[in-house]
């Protein structure tokens, strides 16, 4: 199944706002640090899904635009904060040229068209700007191996699909001045949160075609590893911070 990256999370907004993880604080102070923000420092936080990094951003005082292609993303975005949004795609975002100082991208940057993307980012970026992309991935653990086994045996797109490491390795070739970092991240779900957290990945939304059988291997999983009714849903959050080429 191809689906349209704009489109892909119709209809899973709520679950991906209940159930995605947030980010690690020391993500946040390293980003600050590397690109040398200034406490008025403009954020454009692109791909910003249902604002999860935008309002992280807004909480730190600065300016901050949040940008998606999805109107269901951004429905739900609006309902949990007073951030400015706006309908656009990464790669024309339709904002001023030369208005902010660092581009964000949470969970997103690996679903765009990296060349145009990288254009974009140097016409809205300030001179001497900085971007930044970052991702929950899944840690090295037990249960997130046992995990990977089953997207791979019931997801038809999943292996697919470009993951934030490719996009990482891609960037890392067209950048300069560019900068990484790892920080360790964690959420602790009961059996109706793992569930939850599972189907807001669009791939196991759209592309398992024996659901029944799936979450039969969950609960499976779950109950496997588990403990007092919990399951570690492990990460490890990669960020890299570069300077666009002009």
């Amino acid at each position: 199944m191809s689906v349209d990256p704009r489109q892909r999370f119709n209809g899973l907004a709520q679950g991906y706002a209940r159930w995605r993880p947030s980010y690690p604080p020391a993500l946040f102070d390293w980003i600050e640090k590397t690109a040398g923000l200034k406490p008025s420092a403009a954020i454009v936080d692109i791909g910003c899904g249902t604002g999860i990094s935008t309002r992280l951003w807004t909480a730190r005082g600065y300016r901050v635009t949040g940008v998606d292609p999805n109107l269901d993303m951004l429905a739900q975005a609006r309902v949990s904060g007073p951030e400015t949004y706006v309908l656009a795609a990464a790669e024309a975002t339709g904002l001023p040229s030369g208005a902010f100082d660092l581009l964000s991208a949470g969970q997103s940057f690996h679903w765009l068209d990296l060349a145009k993307a990288q254009v974009e980012a140097s016409r809205i970026l300030k001179p001497g700007g900085s971007c930044c992309a970052f991702w929950n991935l899944r840690a090295d653990t037990p249960a997130m191996r046992d995990y990977e086994v089953l997207l791979r045996r019931h997801s038809a797109e999943y292996a697919g699909l470009r993951s934030g490491p490719d996009t990482i390795a891609a960037i890392k070739r067209g950048a300069h001045d560019a900068f990484f970092a790892e920080f360790p991240n964690l959420q602790k779900l009961g059996l109706e949160g793992f569930f939850g957290r599972v189907f807001s990945s669009s791939y196991a939304a759209l592309s398992v075609a024996d659901r029944p059988s799936f979450e039969g291997e969950l609960e499976e999983l779950f109950e496997r590893h588990q403990k007092q009714g919990t399951i570690d849903f492990a990460y490890r959050t990669a960020a890299i911070l570069w300077r666009p080429r002009p």
